[in-house]
């Protein structure tokens, strides 16, 4: 998986109205991770930690625009590493009455160097999902588009990511999500060469604070 991991995120139905702010905190780490650079000053992703706030808000209209600033603890130095902005369209929404949700999140993002060969990258991950009773399946294909040379002819990659959860109490749920990197869309798939990684995931939807929190393990 890419090195910078900012976020370990299903994205479901959830949407700030409009004129409602959020903030959040990603904050994750990989005790056994990448040790090996793929190019000269990559930084690698083992037992690092990274650390991104994120700013929502609501547009109206099915609309929210939001604000990542990405930050690495690597070999005890803490870092910048890449600031994103991206805007999420979710016009089916069961709360509205319909049948199932469905939207799209668009990405862009500049990434500094030791974490991208490509500066500037883009990310397009379509979310469908339902409400089950307590359950909830939900679904994201993801298409990554980079969008500095020497990659910017090259073919999009593909990775998808899954959450199925139950609600516990009203408050709080247990699930897993399974997220999966398929190499470029003009590729075959050769799963000998895909990332998996799998994660068994809380989720607390009370006060004072909400909060997610998970375990995962690459295959």
């Amino acid at each position: 998986m890419a090195v910078l991991q900012d976020e370990i995120q299903v994205y479901d139905d959830e949407i700030n109205a409009k004129g409602e702010a959020s903030v959040g905190l990603h904050v994750n780490s990989t005790p056994r991770g990448i040790q090996a650079p793929s190019y000269p000053g990559e930084v690698m992703s083992n037992n690092d930690v990274r650390v991104t706030p994120e700013f929502a808000y609501g547009l109206g209209h099915d609309l929210e625009a939001g604000l990542y600033i990405s930050c690495v603890n690597y070999d005890n130095k803490f870092q910048y590493a890449a600031t994103k902005v991206w805007m999420k369209w979710l016009p089916l929404r069961e709360d509205k009455g319909d049948d199932f949700f469905a939207g799209v999140n668009l990405e862009l993002a500049n990434v500094q160097p030791q974490f991208d060969e490509s500066r500037y990258n883009s990310e397009l991950r379509f979310i469908v999902g339902k409400h089950f009773d307590e359950w909830l399946f939900s679904f994201n294909p993801i298409v990554d588009i980079p969008l500095s040379q020497p990659y910017v002819h090259q073919a999009p990659y593909f990775s998808t990511a899954t959450r199925l959860s139950r609600e516990i109490t009203p408050e709080l749920a247990l699930g897993v999500g399974y997220y999966s990197n398929l190499n470029q869309i003009n590729q075959p798939i050769n799963y000998q060469n895909t990332q998996q990684l799998g994660f068994l995931m809380m989720y607390y939807d009370g006060r004072p604070l909400s909060f997610q929190a998970g375990v995962g393990k690459f295959f």
